[in-house]
């Protein structure tokens, strides 16, 4: 097919906007044909733009001979110029924006074909399927056609409409954007760092940021006071529908500030991104302290839309028959017994089998059972119904305050395995008995995290943030005799569940930060080493400083309603770090491995060895199975003989040659 060139064809309007008030007017349109569809003598296009589709409409017996062939010629995804007349549609779509109108064409340019799409290129297809059902792989291979689906168009027009809208906002508060190095130093900070070799340097490398923390804080000790910064941050760290190994933060940092201050800055921004939604949100957010968001909702970043809270009925069975939870109620809290307890007929009605069901969940989340009582229709029932008398009956309503039919589940044990099992079953619960508005957003602050916490692996101290977060001033004294004690100044902003951002007021003195890397167990050799330059700064007069970095991927992804943040990321990779679209990573050539001084295991040669005669009086243990594979190749008639032995858990292949002589026996 012969194409038509661009030349001077521009587009008079776009697609989405034509409406009854452009009936008469010629019009230019431009864009992809969402399809066709040849109806006897009436042919109709639908054509899209990324601002709207308008359907195209000719006559066979009112053009010409050559465009009708031209039309008849086109089809799904081929770029188009169409010139026409709008009219009134006489069968009207109330579904579609420009369902009033049509264009009539009078000249239609092809300036490219297309091929038969892999993937669906709209959200629904022939027989109500959604074009997002296509397999997640296919769709990143292939993700320029997908990107095409307005639903993914409507998700990327968004976020970049926060984007202009978070920066405007930070202007108007006269903070200053900055850009940080991509390139620079390796430092610990709870996740893998990629790494980058140094061609001038061999042996060196430079690590893609993790965040620019350091920066921004050397930013605060230069004077600029207010920062702000939209950045790509990369951590080579295990993926889920919420994370990526390259992501988006927007990085804030503050002299002068207490952690409200700061606070106050972000909450009118998520006011105003809600708004963007059609959500309501209210300043000033709820705060809520670490402790009590683990006491009450069993996780560091709950969801409040469901009011019922985790409760601690370990005294309730202090004299109970019920071993278990006696023994529990007499283990001087090193056990506890928590419950959860869920009103209303749909909770006092759930059968055996879904009780089965969320037991099954608690055993995989690391329970040994769940027990429940239940108050329904037809009673009292429970897993433990034998040893509950009626004054144990009396006291668990008492204490969950039962007026009706409802369901209360229980687990036994440390306090981090029951806030794990009763965290998780509270939300499923909640959606399954309708008590979780999912229509409203609701944000909450929550403060006074922990420090530092006891890393088995490492037998030591690690940070909870980062090692730059302040202790709370009134914890500084216990920063040696008890670090595990210790709360931070730090805070995380939370949206239904998800941590959207988190921050914390800074470490602005030399002698606290010193003090910090001791209780992390960082040397003064290796502090100087990792973060010299950090020191330098904070003993030249460094500002008391705070900031917070919100996930921006994240927040748009709960902005536009969805659950993986790969649907609001152009060009995301898959859960094993994967791109598909570019097959990426991928082998590089050998003469650029070269020039960074970098051998791999797929490219190393081989390694040589001579072998002599060796004497033994008797074979160490460690050697027998290669002595073994030697006797077997000595013993070969042939003069040159190769296999492949395992030592030390590495193949190593052995060629042997018959020099001639006196024969040996191994033992």
């Amino acid at each position: 097919m012969r194409l038509d060139p661009l030349g001077n064809f521009s587009r008079s309007h776009r697609n989405g906007e034509l409406r009854m008030d452009h009936v008469g007017q010629s019009v230019r349109l431009l864009g992809w044909c969402k399809r066709s569809r040849n109806m006897g003598s009436l042919v109709f296009l639908d054509l899209r733009d990324r601002w709207g589709v308008v359907q195209i409409k000719a006559d066979e017996t009112e053009i010409e001979p050559e465009l009708l062939a031209k039309l008849k010629a086109v089809r799904s995804e081929f770029v188009l110029g169409v010139e026409g007349t709008v009219i009134e549609r006489q069968s009207k779509n109330p579904n579609l924006p420009t369902g009033d109108v049509e264009v009539k064409l009078t000249d239609l340019k092809i300036f490219n074909t297309a091929n038969t799409p892999p993937i669906p290129v709209d959200d629904v297809v022939e027989g109500g399927a959604n074009g997002a059902d296509a397999g997640e792989d296919l769709r990143l291979k292939y993700r320029f056609l997908d990107l095409r689906r307005p639903s993914l168009q409507r998700s990327m027009i968004l976020r970049s409409e926060v984007s202009y809208i978070i920066r405007n906002h930070f202007r108007e508060l006269d903070f200053i954007e900055f850009e940080t190095p991509i390139l620079t130093k390796s430092t610990p900070e709870g996740a893998r760092d990629y790494l980058v070799p140094s061609r001038v340097h061999p042996g060196e490398f430079f690590a893609l940021p993790q965040s620019p923390q350091l920066f921004k804080q050397l930013l605060q000790v230069s004077g600029f006071e207010r920062y702000i910064q939209i950045c790509r941050c990369f951590r080579d760290e295990d993926l889920r529908a919420d994370r990526q190994p390259e992501f988006t933060q927007v990085d804030v940092e503050m002299s002068f500030v207490r952690e409200t201050d700061v606070q106050d800055v972000l909450e009118p921004l998520m006011v105003k991104l809600s708004k963007l939604v059609g959500k309501e949100a209210h300043a000033p957010f709820q705060r809520l302290a670490y402790a009590d968001a683990m006491e009450w909702y069993g996780s560091d970043k709950p969801d409040v839309r469901c009011d019922v809270k985790i409760q601690d009925v370990t005294g309730v069975f202090a004299t109970s028959d019920f071993n278990l939870f006696r023994a529990a109620a007499e283990s001087q809290g090193q056990r506890r017994v928590r419950g959860l307890y869920f009103a209303g007929e749909q909770a006092g009605a759930m059968s055996r089998k879904q009780l089965d069901e969320l037991q099954d969940i608690a055993k995989h989340l690391g329970a040994g059972g769940l027990p429940y009582a239940k108050w329904g229709k037809d009673g009292f029932a429970s897993s433990f119904k034998k040893f509950i008398s009626p004054e144990l009956d009396a006291a668990l309503k008492a204490e969950f305050h039962v007026e009706g039919e409802g369901l209360a589940v229980f687990a036994v044990g440390t306090e981090a395995q029951t806030s794990k099992v009763l965290g998780e079953l509270r939300l499923r619960l909640a959606r399954t008995f309708g008590q979780l508005d999912e229509s409203r957003f609701a944000f909450l602050w929550v403060v006074d995290f922990p420090l530092l916490e006891w890393s088995e692996e490492n037998a030591r101290f690690v940070a909870c943030h980062h090692p730059f977060t302040s202790p709370h001033p009134d914890d500084m004294e216990m920063l040696e005799s008890n670090p595990g004690a210790c709360r931070a100044v730090a805070y995380d902003l939370v949206l239904n569940g998800y941590e959207i951002g988190g921050g914390s007021i800074r470490i602005h003195d030399a002698e606290t930060q010193s003090r910090m890397f001791r209780a992390l167990g960082i040397g003064e050799e290796e502090a100087r080493s990792k973060f010299g330059f950090l020191l330098d700064a904070l003993a030249f007069g460094a500002p008391p400083m705070g900031g917070l970095a919100l996930g921006l991927d994240r927040l748009v992804m709960l902005l536009v309603g969805e659950t993986s943040i790969r649907e609001v990321i152009a060009f995301p990779k898959t859960a094993q770090a994967r791109c598909l679209m570019t097959d990426a990573p991928s082998e590089v050539d050998a003469r650029q491995l070269k020039e960074l001084h970098i051998t791999t295991t797929a490219h190393a040669a081989p390694q040589t060895y001579r072998a002599g005669v060796m004497f033994f009086e008797s074979v160490p243990a460690e050697l027998q199975a290669p002595f073994h594979a030697l006797q077997t190749l000595s013993h070969s008639a042939k003069p040159h003989s190769a296999s492949t032995i395992t030592m030390d858990g590495e193949v190593v292949r052995v060629e042997t040659s018959n020099l001639g002589g006196p024969s040996f026996e191994f033992e």
